[in-house]
């Protein structure tokens, strides 16, 4: 019996089965980058489809449409970010260092062309309502993600007994403002200097003593 006729063990994906997961990665991968950038109406299938090195319809294998590749890419993204952030949150470093770690990730590490402002228009308008459903359980998670940061800050003292939710929001938004294309078109993003004034302003206020 040759390698070919041997049994595959079980639980074990057959070559075929990891060829379709490779490929739906690429796909989903070059999917968020041009949405990423050009939003969902700046894109089309078929450009994706040649980029990846196989047919619209062969595309369409994967994703039924291009609304729900556009789900599947964004919320993939989002999934990923939300990651990041609850890895950072359940270090052992300190506080500051964590708030400096996010908004470094935030600043400095999002593409100049991403808006998940944008991202979030899109889906407004082109998705149908079990897509934008799913849309914005992986926003939300993003935002209990950083709820896990701002309530261990509470409890800990490093930061005013504030609702933990709202302080988590109020983070979060402060970085959406500095961070990818917003952050370009306001002349602050991808600066360290800026990470710096931002980490402060969260932790210090404004207010001189």
């Amino acid at each position: 019996m040759n390698n070919s006729d041997a049994p595959r063990r079980p639980g074990r994906p057959s070559a075929e089965e990891i060829g379709e997961g490779e490929r739906r990665g690429q796909i989903l991968r070059i999917a968020a980058d041009h949405f990423g950038r050009r939003g969902y109406a700046g894109v089309s299938l078929g450009e994706i489809a040649r980029e990846v090195g196989i047919t619209k319809a062969a595309l369409y294998h994967h994703f039924a449409s291009k609304q729900d590749l556009y789900t599947a890419a964004m919320t993939q993204l989002m999934d990923r970010i939300e990651t990041s952030i609850r890895e950072v949150a359940g270090s052992d470093a300190p506080i500051d260092e964590k708030i400096r770690l996010l908004a470094e990730l935030a600043i400095l590490r999002v593409p100049g062309q991403a808006s998940l402002e944008a991202i979030l228009r899109d889906t407004q308008e082109h998705l149908a309502p079990a897509q934008r459903s799913r849309m914005a359980t992986a926003h939300d998670r993003m935002l209990e993600a950083f709820e896990v940061l701002t309530r261990e800050g509470i409890r800990t003292g490093d930061f005013r007994p504030f609702e933990p939710r709202l302080l988590a929001y109020c983070f979060q938004q402060l970085l959406h403002a500095f961070s990818g294309r917003r952050g370009q078109e306001a002349g602050f993003g991808q600066r360290p200097t800026v990470v710096d004034q931002v980490v402060d302003f969260f932790l210090n206020g404004a207010r001189c003593d």
